[in-house]
């Protein structure tokens, strides 16, 4: 098999993110073949950023191709992120509780992993749910721990999410190099 020049765009807050953004969408268009002449079978091996200014970009493309083998890329910055210099980069929205949340206490027989097997809201229920479950499962131990759920009232009480600054952008970033087909 071969390799095949290749020339791809991508965007991120920096050149990594760029590159791995550019990787998901190529196997996502062109699948996950090991020879598909796409950049998501390729390694970043090198940012060329400083060399832009003083180079045109075929001469920096004729370069990067001659430093690249067969699943290598190049990369340089074609456009500058503006990233998010807030002081505070998220927002919280609460939810308040209305009247009371009332709590229950539950026991369950969870395996080495957490994964929960059985429950009861009685110690003694439990483990004899437990023990039958052993039985059948000769190979596993199970431990009984208590817990408190909330049977009514709201379970989230917030969301964080990102708040973005005004002007905020990713960076725009091209990848040089020889993929494999």
């Amino acid at each position: 098999m071969g390799a095949i020049s290749i020339e791809v765009t991508g965007y991120g807050r920096d050149i990594k993110e760029a590159f791995s953004n550019a990787q998901e969408e190529a196997e996502e268009q062109y699948g996950n073949d090991s020879y598909n002449g796409a950049i998501n079978n390729c390694s970043l091996i090198g940012d060329y950023t400083s060399k832009r200014p003083t180079m045109h970009p075929d001469e920096l493309a004729e370069l990067i191709l001659s430093k690249t083998d067969k699943r290598e890329v190049i990369g340089y910055c074609l456009e500058q992120p503006k990233l998010n210099e807030n002081k505070i980069k998220t927002q919280v929205q609460n939810f308040p509780q209305e009247g009371a949340r009332k709590w229950v206490t539950i026991y369950k027989a969870v395996d080495w992993s957490g994964k929960e097997v059985a429950r009861d809201k009685t110690q003694t229920g439990c483990i004899k749910k437990a023990r039958a479950y052993v039985e059948k499962h000769t190979n596993t131990r199970l431990d009984i721990i208590i817990c408190k759920e909330l049977e009514t009232g709201n379970s989230k009480c917030a969301t964080i999410s990102y708040k973005p600054a005004a002007g905020e952008r990713l960076g725009k970033y091209l990848f040089i190099g020889m993929a494999p087909y």
